[in-house]
C-alpha cells in the first residue's frame, strides 16, 4: 500500500506560484524531526537542513518540487464564462468537459469547460484558446458576484484510485508529489542518524514554468551535491521499445537537454545500484528536472534526479507503480548512506 503521507500530498492542489497548502502540509511534517531546522528561500522553497558535525563538512540537497500543472483565470467574458491559460506544459485537449475547481478567495467553486463541438470546427486541434470555463453564470457580473478573480488558480479534484494490480496507483500531481513525499521520508529516516555531510531535504516552488525555486534555494544552500527527485514521463504503453517502463526500477537520467549527466557520478550510480540490487533504467527525457538549474549554479553542481516512472504526467490524472516507487526510496536512502566527504570530492574530480 501507498504511504499516508503520498496519498495526502496528491490529494493537495497548488500550481506554480500557488504551492502554500504544499509547505504548509511539508512543514507541519517537518517539525516533528527535532534534529533538522526548517529553512525557506523567498520564493517560498522549503528546506529541512540537519547540520553535519564536522568541520567543513559538504553539503548534500535533496529536492522534490511542490508545484503542480494547472490553469489560471486570465478573462471573464460579458456572458459569464472563464478564460484559462496553462501553468506549465499542457495540451488543450486534456481538459475538455473535465470538472474542474476555481480556487476564489471565498473558497472552491466548480464548472466545467466547454469547447466548440467537433463537427462544428474547422480544426480538429484543441487549444486553450478555444475552451471556456462554464460555472453556471450568465453575465460577468454574476461571476464576479461569487467571488471569481482574474489570477484564481484552477484544478482539479483527485481521481486517486488502484487498479487491479494492487502495485498501480492512478492519482494526480504524481508530478511531483512524489518527490515531496520521498523527501519527507528521508528526513523522518536520518532523523536520528549522524551524518558526515550537512543535509538539506525538502522541496522546490515553480519547478513547472522555469525551475525557479531551485535556482533561489541552490543559491541560498550552494550544495556540493543536489540530487532532484521527480517523476518523468514513460511511454511503455505504446512503445515497447521505449526506454522507461513502469514496474521496472527507478530512471537514471542520463540526458536531457539541459543536463549530460556527469560522467562519475553516473558510474558511482550504476555500481551502486547493481551491488544493492536495486532495480534502474537508463532514462532520455526532452523535459528537465530541478537538477539542470543546479548543474550550472555557482561553479558547478554535481546533479542528477532520482527519477520515478509514470505514464502520461501534464494531465489530470498519472500512473505509477509501487515497485519503481520501492526502488528510488532505496536508491535515495543507499546514496545518502554511502556518501563521504572523501568520495564527494572524488567524484567532483572524476569528471575533470
Amino acid at each position: 500500500m501507498l504511504k499516508k503521507v503520498y496519498k495526502d500530498l496528491f490529494d493537495l492542489e497548488g500550481t506554480s506560484g500557488y504551492e502554500k497548502d504544499i509547505r504548509a502540509y511539508m512543514k507541519g511534517f517537518m517539525e516533528k524531526y527535532p534534529s533538522f531546522t526548517i529553512e525557506t528561500d523567498r520564493l517560498g522553497s522549503i528546506f529541512a537542513v540537519k547540520k553535519s558535525k564536522l568541520k567543513d563538512a559538504p553539503v548534500v540537497m535533496v529536492a522534490g518540487h511542490m508545484d503542480e500543472v494547472g490553469l489560471i483565470v486570465v478573462g471573464i467574458t460579458e456572458l459569464g464564462m472563464l478564460k484559462i491559460s496553462p501553468i506549465g506544459g499542457l495540451n488543450g485537449e486534456v481538459f475538455i468537459s473535465q470538472v474542474l475547481n476555481i480556487h476564489t478567495k471565498d473558497g472552491i467553486i466548480k464548472g466545467v469547460i466547454g469547447a466548440i463541438p467537433p463537427h462544428l470546427k474547422k480544426e480538429q486541434n484543441t487549444t486553450f484558446t478555444d475552451l471556456v470555463l462554464d460555472i453556471g453564470a450568465s453575465s460577468k457580473e454574476e461571476v464576479l458576484s461569487y467571488g471569481v478573480a482574474l489570477g484564481d488558480m484552477v484544478l482539479y479534484d483527485n481521481p486517486f484510485a488502484y487498479t487491479k494490480n494492487p502495485n498501480r496507483v492512478i492519482s494526480k500531481a504524481i508530478d511531483n508529489r512524489y518527490g515531496c513525499a520521498l523527501a519527507l521520508e528521508a528526513i523522518q529516516k536520518f532523523d536520528t542518524l549522524e551524518l558526515p555531510f550537512t543535509l538539506v531535504c525538502g522541496a522546490t516552488v515553480q519547478e513547472e514554468v522555469g525551475l525557479r525555486g531551485a535556482e533561489t534555494s541552490v543559491n541560498y544552500f550552494n550544495p556540493d551535491v543536489f540530487l532532484a527527485l521527480d517523476a518523468s514521463p514513460v511511454n511503455d504503453a505504446l512503445d515497447k521499445d521505449a526506454l522507461g517502463g513502469l514496474g521496472k526500477g527507478f530512471l537514471l537520467r542520463m540526458y536531457d537537454p539541459r543536463n549530460v549527466m556527469h560522467q562519475g557520478l553516473l558510474d558511482f550510480f550504476v555500481k551502486l545500484a547493481k551491488k544493492h540490487s536495486i532495480p534502474h533504467q537508463y532514462f532520455v527525457s526532452m523535459g528537465g528536472t530541478d537538477a539542470a538549474k543546479a548543474l550550472d549554479m555557482n561553479r558547478g553542481v554535481l546533479a542528477t534526479t532520482i527519477g520515478l516512472p509514470a505514464r502520461y504526467i501534464h494531465s489530470t490524472a498519472a500512473m505509477m507503480d509501487l515497485k519503481d516507487l520501492d526502488a528510488a526510496r532505496k536508491m535515495l536512502f543507499t546514496v545518502l548512506n554511502t556518501l563521504t566527504p572523501d568520495l564527494i570530492k572524488k567524484l567532483k574530480e572524476s569528471n575533470s
